[in-house]
């Protein structure tokens, strides 16, 4: 912490803020956050506001510098501002890079699922013909199944009508013989 704070620039400072690690051990039994993490807190915090008031061009006093003359009439920048400038046009042209990486790569992702979209389509449109298709088929099926099944049914009640009447018929021829069978033949004495 003292060294980040000897640094001159405020994004150093930052920098050298974000890997220092904060105590995750309480100095004393009664604290639930312990003292190194509310001191770390506090540093980035400061740290960030200055970063801020930087790249803003913001007053001690906090007010901004609108006016562009107030600006020329300090002359030429210092070195770290000069330092500071460049940096920020490096972030901003690698922000900007990855800006248009990101927006290739969603084009890409749009096109692909697109592609997936209407081949899905397509094969949810045959899906649905050959449903139909099989809807139909088993409709006709039905309709062919119940007018076999009603001539079934009359083809066997005619079957059995006759199959009634002629089992009747032997039944009765059986018997009279049966009877004269036993008239006409003597007893075996």
């Amino acid at each position: 912490m003292l060294q980040a704070e000897k640094l001159t620039s405020s994004s150093e400072k930052a920098l050298a803020n974000q890997f220092l690690a904060p105590g995750r051990v309480p100095t004393t039994a009664k604290e639930r956050v312990p003292a190194t993490k509310t001191v770390h807190l506090q540093s980035r915090a400061r740290y960030t506001s200055e970063m801020r008031s930087e790249l803003l061009g913001m007053e001690p006093s906090g007010e901004c510098e609108v006016d562009m003359r107030k600006r020329a009439a300090k002359g030429s920048r210092p070195a770290d501002e000069r330092q500071s400038a460049s940096e920020l046009d490096l972030v901003l042209q690698r922000h900007q890079g990855l800006q248009e990486k990101l927006a290739e790569e969603m084009l890409g992702l749009a096109r692909s699922l697109k592609t997936n979209t209407l081949a899905a389509q397509s094969v949810i449109k045959k899906d649905n013909q050959t449903l139909s298709h099989s809807l139909k088929m088993a409709d006709q099926n039905l309709e062919k199944l119940k007018l076999e099944s009603e001539r079934l049914e009359q083809h066997a009640q005619k079957s059995v009508n006759w199959l009634l009447w002629a089992m009747l018929i032997v039944v009765c021829f059986v018997f009279i013989s049966m009877i004269l069978f036993i008239r006409i033949m003597p007893r075996l004495k």
